[in-house]
């Protein structure tokens, strides 16, 4: 159900309780789904059938909830996506493409799964790497390198979290990580943007960039303040191929509505836009939504070429033979850290699933990893009456 037009007000100070717990409410829609696509993420199944039945559960779950007030926009966010090996993200197939109709999982391939729900329009995207039906286990060398980089970047950067804090601190906690993983010949994908979430847009001008390129850190536009209350996606995409990537445009399947306008020319162009404005609002969307998918691709290529939607290309690496891990968290900003809106990866922190022979030995980085992503408040000690209470306050 595509969102309502509102205005989306201006964060300050922490997130309002019935804004949190619709956040809250995205967050176990995500969870729920991404657990049960990794369950039949085996050797044999179908990349098609697995986001055609995550979308389908992500509808289903968001229709069964905030249902007391008539009319609150919720349902996808973020169409399932499937990215095997080399593909680094924003794969998701079409019934009309044979070949990628006909694609199954193989064992020991590396799967990025990617997805998103919004309630009301404030959404949670969530995104965890698995080993499809692995031959050995723990499953170990340059796959285990690859998901131990992206899972602990990702919580080096969370646990920089604050308000207050400047969007490169946490690249440069990244950074960090990566650096660990240099040897092993793991590298962070340059150039992918991560953005600030606000009600019905999960690209807001605010953002983070994990691995930026040289043009992308002196940019005097990237330069942001962490503020309370607010909510990002972060996006982190490791290789050990090249650090850049390519779009493959042939493949892309997923667009956006933007907030450009165009006198659309085409009768077919008017309905389709029409179709996507009803059924996917704000938020991205898969072709396949599209009633009539290989006649709304005419439209949808006029849509584009004059700005009303942007596509999300699949973005690949040079080499077929090349892998990658991704994660992709949603957080709020505290006075005191991060809160995690999306489910904490689970494959990866399984125990006895996955041995990296990378041992992080930076002393700063391991103490960073070991703390808590939201440090707690001190606890005032009770004076042992009242008395005793105004002394201490005397002393003062």
């Amino acid at each position: 159900m595509a969102p309502a037009k509102t205005e989306t007000p201006v964060q300050e100070g922490p997130l309002a309780p019935a804004i949190l717990d619709k956040y809250k409410e995205a967050g176990k829609i995500v969870d729920s789904v991404l657990t049960k696509v990794k369950a039949k993420a085996v050797e044999g199944a179908k990349l098609i059938e697995l986001c055609e039945e995550s979308d389908k559960l992500i509808e289903e779950a968001a229709a069964a909830v905030y249902n007391k007030v008539k009319g609150v926009p919720k349902g996808i966010a973020f169409p399932t996506s499937l990215s095997l090996n080399n593909i680094l993200q924003n794969y998701s197939p079409l019934p009309s493409d044979t070949v990628a109709a006909a694609q199954t999982l193989a064992k020991d391939d590396v799967l990025k799964i990617v997805l998103g729900a919004h309630i009301d329009g404030y959404a949670v995207v969530t995104g965890e790497t698995i080993i499809v039906s692995p031959s050995a286990s723990p499953v170990e060398a340059v796959r285990a390198d690859l998901l131990a980089a992206a899972h602990h970047a990702a919580e080096a950067a969370l646990r920089s979290v604050k308000a207050g804090a400047r969007n490169w601190e946490l690249t440069d906690a990244i950074k960090s990580v990566l650096k660990e993983y240099e040897a092993s010949g793991v590298k962070g994908v340059e150039g992918i943007l991560s953005h600030q979430l606000e009600q019905n847009s999960i690209e807001a001008k605010k953002g983070i960039i994990a691995f930026p390129s040289g043009q992308q850190r002196n940019d005097g536009d990237n330069n942001f303040t962490l503020e309370e209350g607010e909510v990002y996606g972060l996006n982190i995409i490791v290789t050990n191929g090249e650090k850049n990537f390519k779009a493959d445009e042939s493949r892309t399947t997923i667009f956006q509505k933007t907030t450009s306008t165009y006198s659309l020319k085409m009768k077919a162009s008017r309905a389709t836009f029409s179709e996507i404005s009803k059924k996917a609002g704000a938020f991205p969307f898969t072709l396949r939504v599209l009633e009539e998918e290989s006649k709304a691709r005419f439209g949808v290529r006029e849509c584009t070429q004059h700005g009303l939607l942007k596509q999300f290309d699949v973005a690949t690496t040079d080499r077929p033979t090349d892998l990658s891990a991704q994660v992709f968290v949603t957080f709020n900003v505290t006075k005191t850290g991060a809160v995690r809106l999306s489910p904490t990866p689970t494959f990866f922190t399984a125990e006895g699933k996955v041995k990296s022979a990378v041992e992080i030995k930076d002393e700063e980085l391991k103490a960073l990893l070991a703390k808590p992503l939201k440090a707690k408040p001190a606890k005032k000690k009770k004076a042992a009456n009242g008395e005793a209470e105004k002394e201490e306050e005397k002393k003062e």
